[in-house]
């Protein structure tokens, strides 16, 4: 995995770090479903980010929760192939987080 592709969050009192990958033109991340950014997302719109991660200064993004499997198992092979995975059990629990095109 290449530590260059992380994008560091917050939204609330969690902070954390996200992979991401370029997949047909668009920034997205894999994630579990069942998560506290993924419910914040999809009930916001948004999330606080920054691609430096040696930053505390963060943007006000637009991003979107993708469940559609087809879309995810792209994804998550295009991650796989690309030696970029960090899940490596299947695809059944896990959505895709795609950044809005500014």
């Amino acid at each position: 995995m290449n530590k260059k592709s992380l994008i560091k969050f917050y939204h609330g009192e969690e902070k954390g770090f996200m992979h991401y990958v370029i997949f047909e033109r668009d920034v997205v991340v894999l994630s579990e479903i069942d998560t506290k950014k993924v419910k914040y997302i999809e009930e916001n719109g948004n999330l606080n980010v920054t691609f430096k991660t040696d930053s505390n200064e963060f943007d006000l993004i637009g991003v979107k929760v993708v469940k559609d499997k087809e879309y995810v198992e792209k994804v998550y092979n295009y991650m796989i192939g690309t030696n970029n995975a960090y899940f490596f059990d299947g695809f059944g629990s896990l959505c895709v987080i795609k950044f809005d095109k500014n």
